[in-house]
């Protein structure tokens, strides 16, 4: 273990729309840039900062000073930063997303390099009321953009996949245009109204879980998925009428990564398996229905696919599990009674159950098992199996939280001190025990989280498959471009799998989003640590 990896040296980071168009100024999105080695009611864990930010002089005007119930300034690019002092060239602590807003003092602090000044946000930082934010709550940004991340949910936004290629619209497309822009669309259309109630199936997903306030599941998952109709699938609130700003004419406005001239129909297209976050949905020309993104543009639903995420979880450690204990990951795996000397099966035992085991473990015809704590027997290789380390790290004190990965194992354990809180089945980087300089392996290593996302997109070059995901949720980056977060496109946790990260089921991300720190800030999207919000709880990845 090198200098870097070693826990003495873990970072402690730090007015209405017009036809045909208005362009705002574009600012890329955070993307989740490397896993390949290279605002609703808030639940516990999203908590105002306990330290504030450093001071300037204008802020001894008691006006400058916020108040929870003072005035307010919003988000007009998909991310508006949170800077530690009155200054760009200061510490980003964190940021909004377009819509979002904060309370802010009544008077700019200072207008050095901000043409509409720089105003103290609550809890900790300051805003530049420019081209990123602004104070005037009846900007169509704001008014348009209401829609925030449900923090209560496994999965924050309604999402889908991309079923085929798909045009993104800067504006609600008359049919003519649509049979322009989409390729074979008549055909399609067809298709589409035969097959939608197959195509539009959905089953039970991550959010259909019960959960307490902590974030640990509470029960099993329904029977059956809910009965949703077009509008709440695909990210609606139930009217189906066209939204004011996409009226008469008029264009979305681009807080897009990229610029789109003011004549254009559509901004790009999106590929297959692509996935998305929808914060809206209503009928469009020729009575087709279309979605909204969370950057404001527009989508065919008939060439999506709703995405509902894993219902797999981990379990509680306060509640009567033990380490060690399983996870099952393989599909057809059985329990095995052994008191003859053979294997002979005695039960099924169900994928993504959690087993409790005893600690002893036997070699039987080739095969290794382990006991479960009923006295049969499993197979190591149908499980990931947790254990509590043979020597714990020298940090593993008092209440000091910290999170413990086995790459071995595809475990990730939350410690509390010496005492385990919650356990459950990861997917690390697919090349196991790799460089990670060279292969997709996880790093190694004693870190801290740095940066918190509810959500940011990842593209191809950081996910298992050659897609784009938008939104990826609960991401916290520990080092580089390595993070821990939901993988709600896959269903293999407990296997080795992802470019690097630490892919964990939507439940579990959450579960241990809400639990580390530093906390994001109420109506913040992300959250960086430092000395103004908190330092990053430890990420400790070994073997």
């Amino acid at each position: 273990m090198d200098a870097r990896q070693r826990s003495s040296a873990i970072p402690a980071p730090a007015r209405g729309f017009s036809p045909p168009a208005l362009a705002l100024a574009a600012l890329a999105l955070p993307v989740l840039s490397a896993c390949s080695g290279g605002e609703n009611a808030t639940p516990e864990g999203i908590i105002s900062l306990s330290a504030g930010a450093a001071q300037t002089p204008a802020e001894n005007d008691p006006a400058t000073l916020p108040r929870v119930d003072g005035p307010r300034i919003g988000a007009v690019q998909m991310v508006a930063p949170i800077y530690e002092k009155a200054d760009r060239r200061s510490a980003k602590l964190g940021y909004l997303r377009a819509g979002g807003t904060a309370p802010r003092g009544e008077k700019p602090v200072s207008f050095d390099d901000c043409q509409g000044g720089y105003y103290r946000v609550l809890p900790a930082g300051y805003m530049c009321a420019d081209s990123d934010a602004t104070i005037d709550m009846q900007h169509p940004i704001l008014r348009a953009l209401t829609r925030r991340p449900d923090l209560s949910k496994p999965m924050p936004y309604p999402y889908a996949f991309v079923r085929a290629i798909a045009p993104n619209y800067y504006r609600m497309p008359l049919m003519k245009e649509q049979l322009q822009y989409e390729m074979s669309l008549e055909r399609h259309l067809r298709s589409y109204k035969k097959l939608k109630k197959k195509w539009d199936e959905i089953k039970v997903g991550a959010n259909d879980v019960p959960l307490d306030a902590q974030g640990n599941a509470t029960g099993d998952p329904p029977a059956g998925p809910p009965e949703l109709g077009d509008s709440e699938l695909y990210g609606g609130n139930g009217s189906d009428e066209i939204p004011w700003f996409f009226k008469g004419g008029r264009q979305i406005p681009n807080i897009s990564s990229f610029k789109v001239p003011g004549y254009a129909i559509i901004t790009n297209r999106i590929a297959r398996k692509a996935g998305l976050a929808l914060i809206d949905t209503f009928m469009g020309d020729g009575g087709r229905r279309f979605a909204m993104t969370t950057d404001a543009r527009l989508v065919p639903t008939s060439k999506l696919k709703p995405a509902r995420g894993s219902t797999f979880h981990g379990v509680d450690m306060t509640k009567g599990w033990e380490l060690p204990l399983a996870f099952v990951h393989r599909q057809d795996a059985k329990r095995y009674d052994i008191s003859g000397g053979e294997m002979e099966k005695a039960g099924e035992l169900p994928w993504h159950t959690a087993v409790q085991l005893t600690g002893r473990s036997r070699k039987v015809g080739g095969a290794r098992l382990v006991e479960a704590k009923d006295g049969t027997w499993v197979r190591d290789s149908d499980v990931a199996i947790a254990v509590k380390p043979s020597e714990l790290p020298s940090f593993a004190q008092g209440d000091v939280k910290w999170i413990d990965i086995s790459i071995l194992s595809q475990t990730l354990i939350l410690y509390e001190g010496k005492r385990p809180v919650y356990a459950t089945a990861a997917a690390t980087g697919r090349d196991g025990l790799g460089d990670p300089k060279k292969t997709f392996s996880t790093v190694r290593g004693t870190f801290r989280i740095r940066d918190k996302h509810v959500t940011t997109t990842m593209d191809a070059h950081e996910v298992d498959n050659k897609f784009e995901l938008r939104d990826v949720p609960w991401v916290q980056y520990f080092e580089a471009g390595y993070a821990i977060h939901a993988a709600p496109w896959h269903d293999d946790y407990g296997k080795p799998r992802s470019h690097g990260c630490i892919n964990l089921s939507p439940i579990d991300a959450r579960k241990v989003f809400l639990w580390t720190d530093p906390p994001v800030p109420d109506g913040w999207h992300g959250v960086s640590a430092g000395k103004a919000t908190g330092e990053g709880t430890i990420v400790h990845i070994h073997p």
